[in-house]
């Protein structure tokens, strides 16, 4: 099982508010007019410290602030220090109800109260439950192939679910173009200021906590995690070291870092399936990410499972597929610490679907008597 350390912090640590680290990003802010059609207004700005921290104070009542644990099997694994940030049982079981949770606010602060989205899930989850708080009207569109235990989840919330097309990309289109007819205001997974800053909280709390911490270690797909932690780290420590990881059959942002410029990639089936999916042509994440993330790790199909099974061998949670990925970044050794560094894993989410855990078991545990 996991140890549980206590805080070593007994009061909150006063960060500093750094001039902006990267020059202006374009932000679309939406106006709801009288008409049927939504106009928008095209701002500059920067995203920064300030407002990862304004985010802290407006989702503080409604968040959990989840554990952070040393992890004994890492640890010796990699001799070095290896902390998980277990995300995995935060509310609704994944980060994204931090970023939900920020931008359903700051969308009621602007008198947005009709809002469409698209998600593989996690997304969705997040967004139902913020809209018990914030009271939105929000209508959920995922893929027909996303996980059934996400599915059911979101049936038990009182918002709108729609199943359109057989990936990510398809039902985000879709979900575009439903906004527009409803006059709603679409609110992206990944590609909003507000979802951002509201995931680099996470950040917050682990450097609160462990100060010394070297390096990060992240899962990313649209980059709204990766994105706003590394915002908050390097503000805080501008020498802290940002791993980003990807999986191999869902490698958009690590291709489009690659190439310099966003681009589309092949996406296959992934267990992975909370960073299944392609960037936005105006992804604000791409700049960031190329930015501020200092190296990259892509993990194949085979070790995303091999790794769901051996963290529940060894830390006794159950964790999904995107959550696997940064963990595999250090038990596949592809990245290897420094006897002295202290190494922060966001282990972003638990929410896997009882088939998808238990072929894997099936199959680990098949092969082991085998053996």
């Amino acid at each position: 099982m996991v140890e549980r350390q206590p805080s070593k912090l007994h009061t909150r640590v006063r960060f500093p508010l750094p001039a902006p680290i990267l020059g202006p990003i374009l932000i679309t802010v939406p106006r709801q007019g009288k008409s049927a059609d939504w106009s928008y207004l095209v701002s500059e700005k920067n995203l920064q410290l300030v407002d990862v921290l304004a985010a802290q104070r407006r989702i503080s009542p409604y968040v959990n602030k989840t554990p952070l644990v040393k992890s004994h099997w890492l640890s010796s694994l990699t001799q070095s220090e290896v902390l998980l940030k277990l995300e995995n049982v935060q509310v609704t079981g994944s980060f994204k109800y931090r970023g939900a949770t920020n931008s359903l606010i700051w969308a009621k602060e602007q008198h947005i109260t009709k809002i469409f989205s698209a998600t593989a899930g996690n997304h969705g989850l997040g967004l139902a439950e913020a809209s018990i708080h914030v009271e939105s009207d929000v209508t959920i569109c995922l893929p027909v192939t996303a996980s059934p235990l996400k599915k059911q989840k979101l049936k038990t919330y009182s918002v709108s679910v729609i199943e359109h097309g057989e990936d990510f990309d398809v039902c985000e289109a879709y979900a575009k173009r439903m906004a527009t007819q409803k006059n709603a205001f679409f609110l992206s997974a990944y590609n909003h200021p507000e979802v951002i800053a509201g995931n680099g909280t996470v950040a917050l709390e682990m450097l609160e906590e462990v100060p010394q911490l070297t390096t990060l270690i992240i899962a990313c797909g649209g980059g709204g995690l990766i994105g706003g932690m590394a915002v908050a780290a390097k503000a805080i420590n501008p020498s802290i070291k940002i791993i980003g990881v990807v999986a191999a059959n869902s490698p958009a942002m690590l291709a489009s870092i690659n190439a310099g410029r966003i681009v589309r990639a092949f996406c296959d089936k992934t267990i992975a399936d909370g960073i299944w999916g392609n960037l936005a042509e105006d992804a604000i994440t791409f700049p960031l990410a190329k930015e501020l993330v200092d190296d990259w790790i892509s993990i194949e199909e085979s070790e995303i499972k091999s790794t769901i099974f051996e963290y529940l061998d060894n830390e006794g949670m159950l964790i999904e597929g995107a959550a696997a990925v940064a963990v595999a970044a250090l038990s596949r050794k592809y990245h290897k610490p420094k006897p002295n560094d202290r190494v922060g894993v966001v282990v972003c989410g638990g929410n896997i679907a009882k088939q998808d855990w238990r072929e894997i078991l099936v199959e680990h545990l098949v092969g082991a008597g085998k053996a």
